[in-house]
């Protein structure tokens, strides 16, 4: 018997990895081998490319978001309304859409996996100016469409702005100084010794508000993602998006001086998950002891959680 959960997470990071078709895993070869972000055999190098990627209704369907490892959906108004930040490592398109602004939030992500971050301008209210923050923290490479353009970004003349900012991802994959740059993340793989424990659970969805419902089914070893009840598909590929893992991790936020738009959220120190995998859904925590250093992630005895290889 199929066992539905419905998780009301106004507060929440869910991470979401997307995957159009099977790919091969690795077994026994050299760690330079593997993907960091996906865990599976890679021939390339791991290069990390993430983009702030909008969710309003008009940036729908997201152009390439189907390619990247993990996305990650976050609140960034208080009510519901999310946006991604989008990790790009074992495949980069040619191009994405739409680019949006970034908020303190996503660049604490970013620190997570080095590389470059790419946004479409950011914050600048005190108390959460996105820019002065960039200035306190190790960010390695930063790509600000309004101020760094070089041809990487034009707007989608048959979308409305603010919502069709495309990116030149793959040019600007190209033209990046990869020596000078070092990349990492926060998910351990194991094909053999990932963690699978818990009770059923094949149908669940995420509540942050009507218009922001993603939802997932466990079909062929895989979760179907679906948004508002409808399949949620790449704009490119016209393909609905399938996740292999789904983690929903809680943290603290409160809204700057009571503004529904400038969020503060921890990111540091240590709250609970959710974690589903291969049909199974079971709890833990996350910790994180800076935002220099990568967030670990527990089950509830306090073993760190081995992710299977694929996308998480």
């Amino acid at each position: 018997m199929k066992k539905t959960l419905t998780l009301v997470l106004a507060l929440a990071l869910t991470l979401c990895s997307c995957a159009f078709a099977e790919q091969p895993v690795l077994t026994d070869v050299p760690a330079s081998a593997a993907s960091i972000t996906t865990g599976l055999a890679k021939d390339t190098p791991n290069r990390i490319i993430l983009s702030q990627m909008d969710n309003e209704p008009g940036a729908r369907p997201q152009m390439g978001i189907g390619s990247a490892d993990i996305v990650y959906e976050i609140e960034t108004y208080n009510g519901g309304a999310t946006r991604y930040t989008a990790v790009f490592n074992d495949e980069i398109p040619e191009q994405i859409e739409a680019i949006r602004s970034a908020r303190i939030v996503h660049a604490d992500v970013a620190l997570e996996y080095g590389g470059c971050f790419i946004h479409f301008g950011g914050q600048q209210h005190a108390g959460s100016n996105v820019y002065e923050y960039f200035k306190s923290v190790p960010m390695q490479a930063r790509i600000d469409g309004i101020s760094d353009g070089n041809g990487y970004f034009y707007r989608d003349k048959s979308r409305s702005a603010p919502n069709n900012v495309v990116c030149r991802l793959q040019k600007i994959y190209e033209d990046l100084d990869w020596d000078s740059l070092q990349v990492k993340s926060p998910l351990r793989f194991s094909q053999e010794g990932y963690t699978r424990q818990g009770e059923p659970c094949e149908v669940f969805s995420i509540d942050y508000n009507k218009s922001y419902h993603p939802g997932y089914v466990f079909q062929d070893g895989r979760y179907a993602r679906t948004y508002g009840g409808n399949a949620f598909v790449d704009g490119i590929t016209g393909e609905q998006v399938y996740c292999d893992t789904v983690i929903v991790q809680y943290v603290t936020y409160s809204w700057y001086g009571g503004s529904s738009d400038r969020p503060c959220v921890t990111t540091t120190g240590t709250n609970k998950c959710d974690y589903f995998i291969d049909g199974m859904h079971f709890t833990g925590y996350w910790q994180r002891d800076a935002v220099t250093e990568n967030t670990v992630y527990y089950d509830d005895a306090g073993n760190e959680v081995l992710f299977k290889p694929g996308k998480t």
